[in-house]
C-alpha cells in the first residue's frame, strides 16, 4: 500500500512541478523588490497552495511530506527530483531577518516529522494536515534547502532566539503574513520608563521630659505626648524619625522607679517582665540601619533616669567619663530630629543673706521673701521684715520660734501666711503650693522667681521636715539656679554652711531637677 501511493506521487509529478516552477519564477522577479513586495509575493504563493481544489494536489502535498521522509532514510535528501524544484521559492526571503527567523524553525521540525511516518501515510491524515498547516508545509520545503549551507549553520544561537519570537500559528492560512508585522511592531515598541518607587513616609518620634524624675521619654503617640504635657511633662520636640516597617522596638515600664525602657531584644524584654517590669507593647518599628541610638546607664541611681538614650557620640563619651556605663547601640533611626530650641533663663535676683547684715539664723523665710520683693523693685527693709514676721500662735500659720535666737523653734512660717505678709509690699504674690515642676520652669522662663521649701545644710539624719526657704532664680539644661540665704554672702561656696554635704551646696548653686524633686515638699510661693 505504501508503495502504491509512492507511484501515485510519481504519476502526478508533472503537474506539481509546473505550478511550483511558475511561482518560483515570479519570486525570482521580485528579488530586487523591497520588503513590502516580498510579503505580497509570499501571500501570492500561499494562496494557491491553500485553495487548490484538486484532490490530487492534496495527496501530493501530503505524500511529499511522506516522500521526503522516505527519501531521508534511503538516500539522504538527494533522490527526489522535487528537491531542486522546492529551492525556487527561496526568493521569498531576501531579507536576512526573515530567513533567519524561519530557518531554525524548519531545522527543528524536520527531525520531528521522522517520528510521524505512519501518520502521513494514512490517507485520512493527509487531508487534515493539508487543512491545518498549509503555510508551514511550504516553509518546510522552501527554506531548509537554502539555509542548510549558509547563515543558519554559522549562527545557531541567534537564529533560535529570533525564531522564538516569530513562531507561526498553523491554525490559519494567513499566519505568515501576520507574523512579520508583529515582529516589526515589537521591534519598534517604545521603551516605557520605569516608575520611580514612592518613598515611604516617615513617622516622627516625640520626646517629653519629666522634671520631677529627670526622665526623657520617647513616644510615637501624639496623644500620649499631649497627655503627659498636661500632667507637667515638658515637650522637647521631635527626637528622631522612623519608618512604619522594620524591627520591633519593645517598651517596658518599671512601676517601682517609673522608668521606661526600650529594647530590640525579646529575651531582655521577657527577663524584665519576669522581675516585675510591665510590658507596654511595641513602641515603634526601627530601620535595620541608619543613625545609631546609643544607650548609657547610670549605676549610681535606680530612678527613672537610670538609662539614657542619645544619638550624640560626644554626649555618650562625656557621660561614660562621668561614670555612666555604655551599653551599646539600642536601635537605629533615620535622623530628622527637630528639637525645640533650648530653653533657659537666669534672673537677676539680688542675693539676701539671713546672717548679714541682719543676723537671723532662723529667719530664712524673711530673707527669701525679701529676694522676691526686691527683684520686683519693692523697697524692703530686711530688719523690719524679720522683726514683724507673723508668729504662732498669733497667726495660726505663723512661724514658731524666734528668728534671731531660735528659742522655741518648731517650724518656719507657712506659705499662706508668708504670702499674705509679702502683699504688704507687692500685691501680685501667690501661694502656688502643689504646682508641678514644669509650672515652676514656666514661671522662671516667664521672668518670675519662685520661693520653695526644702532641706537645709543643717538637716539631721532622719529628719524629713522641710523647714528651710530658698529661691529659684534660673533654669538651664534641666537644672535650677538656687539661691540659699543660709550663707554670709553670695560668694560663699559649698561646704561653708551646716556641713550636711547633700544640701551644703553654697549660696548659689545649680541643682538638677532630679535632686530638686527629692528635696522639695511641694510648698512654694510665686510672684509676678
Amino acid at each position: 500500500m505504501e508503495k502504491k501511493r509512492y507511484k501515485m506521487y510519481k504519476k502526478g509529478k508533472t503537474w506539481l512541478v509546473a505550478p511550483i516552477v511558475f511561482f518560483g519564477l515570479l519570486g525570482v522577479g521580485g528579488l530586487a523588490v523591497q520588503e513590502q513586495t516580498v510579503h505580497a509575493a509570499e501571500a501570492t504563493v500561499e494562496k494557491p497552495i491553500v485553495e487548490t481544489p484538486p484532490a490530487g494536489a492534496t495527496e501530493i502535498i501530503g505524500s511529499h511530506e511522506g516522500a521526503g521522509e522516505i527519501v531521508t532514510e534511503d538516500s539522504k535528501e538527494t533522490v527526489l527530483p522535487e528537491t531542486p524544484v522546492t529551492e525556487q521559492p527561496t526568493v521569498e526571503t531576501p531579507a536576512p531577518e526573515e530567513t533567519t527567523e524561519e530557518v531554525p524553525k524548519n531545522e527543528q521540525e524536520i527531525p520531528q516529522t521522522e517520528d510521524k511516518k505512519e501518520e502521513t501515510v494514512d490517507p485520512t491524515t493527509v487531508d487534515e494536515s493539508t487543512e491545518k498547516a498549509p503555510d508551514t508545509t511550504v516553509e518546510e520545503n522552501e527554506v531548509p534547502v537554502e539555509k542548510d549551507k549558509s547563515d543558519t549553520a554559522n549562527k545557531p544561537s541567534e537564529s533560535k532566539e529570533i525564531s522564538d519570537k516569530t513562531t507561526l500559528n498553523p491554525s490559519t492560512s494567513n499566519t505568515k503574513p501576520a507574523a512579520t508585522p508583529a515582529v516589526k511592531a515589537a521591534a519598534q515598541a517604545p521603551v516605557v520608563p520605569k516608575a520611580t518607587p514612592k518613598a515611604e513616609a516617615t513617622i516622627p518620634i516625640y520626646r517629653v521630659y519629666n522634671p520631677n524624675s529627670g526622665e526623657h521619654l520617647h513616644t510615637m503617640n501624639g496623644n500620649e505626648k499631649d497627655f503627659l504635657v498636661r500632667l507637667g511633662w515638658r515637650y522637647e520636640g521631635i527626637s528622631m524619625r522612623v519608618l512604619g516597617s522594620g524591627r520591633e522596638l519593645f517598651r517596658v515600664y518599671n512601676p517601682n522607679s517609673g522608668e521606661h525602657f526600650f529594647t530590640l531584644n525579646g529575651a531582655e524584654r521577657d527577663q524584665l517582665k519576669s522581675v516585675g517590669w510591665r510590658y507596654e507593647g511595641i513602641a515603634w518599628h526601627t530601620p535595620w540601619s541608619g543613625l545609631p541610638m546609643y544607650r548609657v546607664y547610670n549605676p549610681n541611681t535606680r530612678g527613672a533616669g537610670a538609662h539614657h538614650y542619645t544619638m550624640d557620640a560626644n554626649e555618650r563619651d562625656s557621660l561614660t567619663r562621668a561614670g555612666w556605663r555604655y551599653e551599646g547601640i539600642s536601635w537605629h533611626t533615620l535622623g530628622g530630629a527637630q528639637p525645640i530650641a533650648p530653653v533657659e533663663r537666669i534672673l537677676s535676683v539680688p542675693y539676701v543673706s539671713q546672717y548679714a547684715p541682719v543676723f537671723s539664723p532662723w529667719g530664712c523665710a524673711g530673707a527669701a521673701m525679701t529676694m522676691l520683693l526686691r527683684y520686683k523693685g519693692a523697697n524692703v527693709d530686711l530688719k523690719y521684715v524679720q522683726d514683724n514676721l507673723p508668729m504662732y500662735p498669733g497667726d495660726k500659720g505663723g512661724q514658731k520660734g524666734n528668728v534671731y535666737t531660735g528659742a522655741g523653734f518648731g517650724w518656719v512660717i507657712t506659705p499662706g501666711s508668708l504670702t499674705n505678709y509679702a502683699k504688704r509690699w507687692y500685691g501680685n504674690v501667690s501661694n502656688i503650693t502643689g504646682s508641678t515642676t514644669q509650672s515652676i520652669v514656666d514661671r522662671i522662663i516667664g521672668g518670675n522667681p519662685v520661693l520653695y521649701y526644702g532641706y537645709s545644710s543643717y538637716q539631721k539624719q532622719g529628719d524629713t521636715v522641710r523647714n528651710h526657704c530658698k529661691v529659684i532664680a534660673g533654669y538651664k539644661d534641666n537644672k535650677f539656679l538656687v539661691l540659699d540665704p543660709l550663707y554670709y554672702s553670695s560668694g560663699s561656696g559649698a561646704g561653708t554652711g551646716g556641713k550636711n554635704m547633700a544640701y551644703d551646696r553654697g549660696a548659689t548653686a545649680w541643682v538638677s531637677i532630679t535632686d530638686f524633686v527629692k528635696e522639695w515638699d511641694g510648698r512654694a510661693i510665686g510672684i509676678k
